[in-house]
C-alpha cells in the first residue's frame, strides 16, 4: 500500500472541511454610463413625442398558484406588477433628461396614435440582475428597435443608501435611450414630419373613420402606414378632432403624472427592498454553493473511506488503514451534515425575500376631470379610467357633429390598403 493511497481519503475529508471557506463574489461597482445629451436646442417641429406603455410583468402562467416555483424563480407577482409601472417611469426620466424628445409619457396600453411607442417585457428582475425585452416603433409602423437589454446592479446605489439618486440599473435605461436616439437620427426632417402627420391622421381616423380612413393607406407587405392625402387646411371636422386630441393629450398627461407619482412613492421602499434583497440573494447563493460543495465532497469522502483497500500484511498497517477509513467517513458525514445545515440556512433568506415581496400593495385612486362644463369621476385602474375617458370623448364628438357611430379601439383606424409601395 502506497503513501498516496493511504492519505487520499484523509485529503478528501480535509477538502470537505476547507470547502466551507468558499465565497460568492459580489458585483463590483460599474462604470456609470450617461445618455447622449442634446448639444443644441432642437426645433419643436423636429421633436417626436414618445409614449412608453406599462411593461408586461412577465409572470409565467400558473406561477401565482405555485409557492415553490415562486421561491425557485424569485418572481414575486406583487413585485413584478409594481415593477411593470415603475420601470417605464425610470426610462421616461432618462429620455426626458436628454432634451432630445418632445413630450415623453408613460401611457396605458390603449394609447396608439403617438409618434413613437415603446413597449417592454420584464424577462428577469432581481436586486442583482435586470433583463428587459424592448420594442419601439413609430406611428407609421417603422420598427426602431427590438432588442433584449440586460445588466447587473451597480451596488453603489445600495451601499450609499440611494443618496446618489441613480437607479442601480440606470445603465440599462441609458443603453435603451441611446439606441432610440440612434434610430431617430437615421430619419430625415421629412421623415420626422411624416411620422407626426401620420400620428394626427391616425387619431382622427380613430374618431371619424368614415371621414379620415381614406387619408391613410397600409402597405400589405410591410404593414406600415402611408399618407394617401392630407385633410384640407381649415377642415372643420379635422379641427374638431384636433381639439379633442388636445383634451386627450391632457388626460394622458394626467395619467402619466399619476404613474410618476406612483413611481415616486415607490422609489424609497423599492430601493430598500432591492438593497436588502441583494444582501439576501448574495447570502442565499453563498450558502447554497457551500451546501452543494460540502455535500458533494462529503459523499466523495465517505465513498473513498469505504473503498480503502485492505492490503496490509501487519497489524500496525491495518490500524493505520482503519484510522484513515474512519477518519474519511467521519469527515465526509460531517461535510454532508454541514451542507444540509447550510441549505436550511439558505431557506431562511428565501423566506425573508418572500416577506419583502409581500409588502407592496397598490390601489388606483379615482380620477376627477372636467370637460365641457361637466365634472366626471373616472374609477378603476388607470387603464380602465382611460378606456372610460375615450368612450366619453366619442360621446362628445357625436354630440358636436351629430354623427353616431361605433367607437373603435383607441388609436385604431380603418384604412385602405396601399396599392403599391416598397414599405
Amino acid at each position: 500500500m502506497t503513501r498516496d493511497t493511504l492519505f487520499r481519503p484523509m485529503l478528501l475529508a480535509t477538502l470537505a472541511v476547507l470547502a466551507s471557506g468558499c465565497v460568492v463574489q459580489e458585483t463590483r461597482p460599474l462604470p456609470q454610463l450617461q445618455a447622449a445629451q442634446a448639444t443644441q436646442e432642437i426645433p419643436d417641429e423636429l421633436l417626436l413625442d414618445v409614449g412608453i406603455r406599462l411593461f408586461d410583468p412577465g409572470i409565467p402562467e400558473g406561477l401565482e398558484d405555485d409557492p415553490e416555483k415562486i421561491e425557485k424563480t424569485r418572481i414575486y407577482p406583487e413585485i413584478r406588477r409594481a415593477e411593470a409601472r415603475f420601470m417605464p417611469n425610470q426610462l421616461r426620466d432618462t429620455l426626458e433628461g436628454t432634451a432630445q424628445w418632445g413630450a415623453v409619457r408613460v401611457v396605458p396600453g390603449l394609447v396608439e396614435a403617438m409618434d413613437v411607442i415603446v413597449t417592454g417585457r420584464i424577462l428577469e428582475s432581481t436586486a442583482a440582475e435586470l433583463q428587459l425585452a424592448i420594442r419601439a416603433e413609430d406611428s407609421t409602423g417603422r420598427v426602431w428597435l427590438e432588442k433584449t437589454y440586460e445588466g447587473v446592479a451597480d451596488t453603489r446605489a445600495y451601499r450609499q443608501g440611494g443618496s446618489s439618486g441613480r437607479d442601480p440599473f440606470e445603465n440599462v435605461y441609458v443603453n435603451i435611450a441611446n439606441d432610440l436616439l440612434a434610430a431617430r437620427q437615421k430619419l430625415t426632417a421629412d421623415d420626422v414630419r411624416t411620422v407626426q402627420r401620420v400620428s394626427e391622421v391616425r387619431f382622427a381616423a380613430g374618431f371619424a373613420p368614415a371621414a379620415f380612413g381614406e387619408y391613410l393607406a397600409k402597405d400589405r407587405r410591410s404593414g406600415r402606414y402611408q399618407l394617401a392625402r392630407l385633410p384640407a387646411e381649415g377642415d372643420p371636422v379635422f379641427e374638431r378632432v384636433n381639439s379633442i386630441r388636445e383634451r386627450d393629450d391632457a388626460l394622458v398627461d394626467t395619467v402619466s403624472d399619476g404613474y410618476a407619482a406612483f413611481s415616486d412613492k415607490l422609489d424609497d421602499p423599492y430601493l430598500n427592498y432591492r438593497r436588502f434583497s441583494y444582501d439576501e440573494i448574495v447570502a442565499e447563493d453563498k450558502l447554497k454553493a457551500q451546501a452543494r460543495t460540502r455535500i458533494a465532497l462529503g459523499v466523495l469522502a465517505v465513498a473513498a473511506g469505504v473503498l480503502v483497500p485492505d492490503s496490509c500484511s501487519s497489524s500496525d498497517c491495518a490500524r493505520v488503514v482503519d484510522a484513515a477509513r474512519y477518519g474519511a467517513i467521519a469527515g465526509g458525514v460531517y461535510g454532508v451534515m454541514s451542507g444540509i445545515k447550510k441549505g436550511e440556512e439558505s431557506k431562511m433568506h428565501t423566506a425573508t425575500l418572500r416577506e419583502f415581496a409581500g409588502s407592496f400593495q397598490t390601489e388606483a385612486e379615482p380620477l376627477v376631470v372636467e370637460i365641457e362644463g361637466r365634472t366626471l369621476r373616472l374609477t378603476g385602474t388607470a387603464e380602465e379610467q382611460y378606456a372610460e375617458w375615450r368612450r366619453l370623448l366619442h360621446e362628445l364628438y357625436e354630440e358636436d357633429t351629430g354623427l353616431v357611430q361605433q367607437a373603435p379601439a383607441a388609436g385604431s383606424a380603418a384604412v385602405a390598403p396601399a396599392k403599391s409601395g416598397p414599405g
